[in-house]
């Protein structure tokens, strides 16, 4: 089974046993092969969600591929309008691990009628007001 692409990576086919089976390019034969893996046994219930899956792949392991393969000084990522090339925007890259020291509040709030819980005084009146406002004019 084969994953093909257009030069831009805009463009996809799966190729299985010589054929196009699923394709997002009205002339799949201008593409090249770009991967390729195993058949298994239910790639061909559905060859869209295949090809999408595999693109997703794909690009995601060659984008990490770019990221390791930095030093440690920062290369700019370009990004080229596909109809003049020419580069209309420039990212620096940097891979910056973000680590939550806090986890987030627990509830400690409950609704007084059906024990909901909340973390602000103000949600569990806003709360009680809406729904159980027949319960609070009573009181």
């Amino acid at each position: 089974m084969e994953l093909w692409s257009n030069d831009s990576f805009t463009e996809f086919a799966i190729k299985f046993n010589s054929i196009f089976e699923v394709t997002t390019s009205d002339d799949p034969e201008t593409m090249t092969m770009i991967d390729e893996c195993p058949y298994r046994s239910g790639y061909e219930f559905d060859w869209r969600y295949t090809l999408s899956q595999w693109v997703v792949y794909f690009l995601a392991n060659k984008f990490t591929a770019l990221l390791d393969s930095k030093t440690p000084k920062q290369k700019n990522f370009n990004i080229r309008d596909e109809d003049d090339n020419e580069i209309y925007s420039s990212y620096n890259v940097s891979l910056v691990i973000k680590v939550k020291n806090k986890s987030p509040p627990k509830p400690g709030l409950k609704c007084h009628f059906c024990n909901l819980k909340y973390c602000l005084e103000e949600e569990r009146e806003q709360h009680e007001e809406f729904w159980h406002s027949n319960r609070i004019f009573k009181m």
